[in-house]
């Protein structure tokens, strides 16, 4: 039995963010035919339950990049991998000491915020504006992170600036043990984002955490940007749209249509119907 693993951003959703029509109505026929289907996705559970309205998975899927295993149908977290506290603790000292401010995420009781004590610069209130009106996820002003950190599970955090500073940051953080961090750039010319999560924490594991709850001997997953290496790396079948970035590419085992085009409903409708004449 094969499952099929999808990214969300640049993958499975097209350029309006949103899954097709014609997406949909493919993947929920071939599921219904047992086609076994998810997603793994750096977004938060409070935009994955919109952006899969009408999209019929029966089975849990990956989010944060691994850090939560979520139900849908339930709407809860069965599996969450958080950050230790003393590694988050040693990261605001950073953070402080390079001039930052960051994001921090926290869950308790299946519920979702965001902490942050200022958004210092335009990427950060980009970011803020445009997601401080989701349902299921509450940004919150906060004075200080100590109690946040009692009281919470910390599964995330991410920090805004110019891109120096978020480099410098960057190479700062690799000394403290159980956090891994990425960065990339923003849309905002000169600036950079950092996000942090806990190392146990990856695509790749959120797959295999998934063996609890379906039963699959071979995994085929879909993907576009540098976050989708590990789970590249443990699929037996590894899929880039055509506007992946070079690095998926290369490692791919194929590269398909572009994500605006269907690319990965279209995909497994081939597949499906290649299985169903031989």
């Amino acid at each position: 039995m094969e499952l099929f693993v999808s990214d969300l951003d640049g993958t499975l959703l097209n350029k309006s963010s949103q899954v097709s029509s014609k997406s949909r109505e493919i993947i929920n026929d071939l599921m219904k035919k047992g086609v076994k289907f998810t997603v793994a996705t750096a977004r938060t559970h409070a935009t994955v339950i919109d952006l899969l309205e009408g999209l019929e998975i029966n089975m849990p899927i990956a989010i944060m990049n691994g850090v939560g295993i979520y139900d849908l149908k339930n709407r809860k977290y069965l599996e969450i991998v958080d950050m230790d506290k003393q590694a988050v603790k040693e990261a605001i000292t950073i953070f402080d000491q390079c001039h930052l401010e960051p994001m921090i995420y926290g869950i308790c009781e299946d519920q979702l915020s965001v902490f942050y004590r200022q958004l210092p610069n335009i990427a950060a209130q980009t970011f803020y504006h445009q997601r401080k009106d989701a349902k299921l996820k509450t940004f919150k002003q906060v004075h200080s992170f100590e109690e946040v950190i009692q009281t919470n599970k910390i599964v995330n955090m991410l920090v805004f600036d110019r891109l120096e500073i978020i480099e410098e940051a960057y190479r700062r953080v690799q000394s403290i043990d159980g956090i891994r961090a990425t960065y990339y750039r923003t849309r905002e010319e000169g600036y950079g984002y950092m996000e942090l999560y806990s190392t146990n924490a990856s695509k790749a594991n959120g797959i295999k955490a998934l063996m609890k709850y379906a039963d699959f001997e071979k995994v085929i997953g879909f993907g576009d940007n540098l976050n989708d290496l590990p789970m590249f790396e443990l699929a037996d079948e590894a899929y880039a749209p055509e506007n992946a970035v070079d690095e998926i590419k290369k490692v791919a085992t194929g590269v398909i249509r572009h994500h605006d085009d269907d690319a990965i409903a279209l995909y497994l409708q081939e597949r499906y119907e290649d299985r169903q004449k031989s």
